[in-house]
């Protein structure tokens, strides 16, 4: 498995959690211990990328969608992290 870095996690989350998933769910799913969630998962809601609904589900928010979108939308996230420099500037 490749190493990710925070943004790539970042933007696992807020994908999984666009639907509403629990936080042992996002945690399996996206693959990151629970000392991680504890890092990730406040700090989203803090800055109102994801939100809890009143069962206790992340879901993420409006802001958080048009966040996701304007990443994915950068030529820096879609780099391959195996491409050679080499071959990145051909």
């Amino acid at each position: 498995m490749v190493n990710r870095d925070r943004h790539e996690i970042t933007m696992e989350i807020l994908k999984k959690a666009s639907s509403g998933k629990k936080k042992t769910e996002i945690m399996r799913i996206v693959g990151i211990s629970s000392s991680q969630a504890k890092l990730y998962l406040p700090t989203l809601v803090e800055k109102e990328l994801l939100q809890i609904d009143e069962k206790n589900n992340y879901k993420t928010t409006k802001k958080g969608l048009k966040f996701l979108e304007q990443c994915e939308n950068c030529p820096l996230f879609r780099w391959n992290k195996h491409a050679t420099f080499k071959n990145l500037i051909k």
